[in-house]
């Protein structure tokens, strides 16, 4: 990174080649399967777990608060899984983070990706257990993503150096 100083927090391993990272869907139901944003992943060279909340509807939610509750808690409890990737956000986290144990978490620290409704998880990693996160794209926003973009988040995840402005 430019200026490690200014990034607070504990980072988790960076990733390499070869690592698990899961996609899960902790809020609003998912439009259409992620298959541009599973092929960009395993381009990188990681192999994707694919949660049960990706297939999942319940009212506007990738399933009821409960299994979105037990799918991020699965992906926590998972020491081969090295990053957490939210498929979307929309609304729904915020009904389901109270049921998410976080104690592995603070043992195993692991990336987690996303923005919007992710917020709520960013915001309680980093006031509980100062690890850092990035907010930065999921997979639903894969096609109509910048290249740049998603090159960032690839060296975020991987620990190289970039720059943004």
């Amino acid at each position: 990174m430019n200026n490690p100083s200014v990034i607070s927090g504990i980072s988790p391993p960076f990733l390499k080649k070869g690592d698990k990272v899961a996609i899960t869907c902790p809020a609003k139901k998912l439009p259409k399967p992620m298959d541009d944003a599973v092929a960009l992943l395993e381009s990188w060279g990681l192999k994707v777990v694919l949660g049960e909340t990706l297939s999942a509807s319940y009212h506007q939610f990738a399933g009821d608060d409960d299994l979105r509750a037990r799918d991020l808690q699965k992906f926590i409890d998972d020491d081969s899984i090295k990053a957490i990737i939210a498929a979307r956000g929309g609304y729904g986290t915020i009904r389901m983070i109270d049921k998410v144990d976080f104690s592995r978490f603070e043992k195993n620290p692991k990336w987690l990706v996303g923005f919007s409704d992710i917020t709520v998880l960013h915001a309680h990693l980093h006031q509980n257990y100062n690890t850092q996160t990035i907010h930065g794209q999921m997979p639903v926003t894969v096609p109509d993503a910048s290249k740049y973009s998603l090159e960032t988040l690839r060296k975020a995840l991987f620990g190289e150096e970039f720059g943004y402005k």
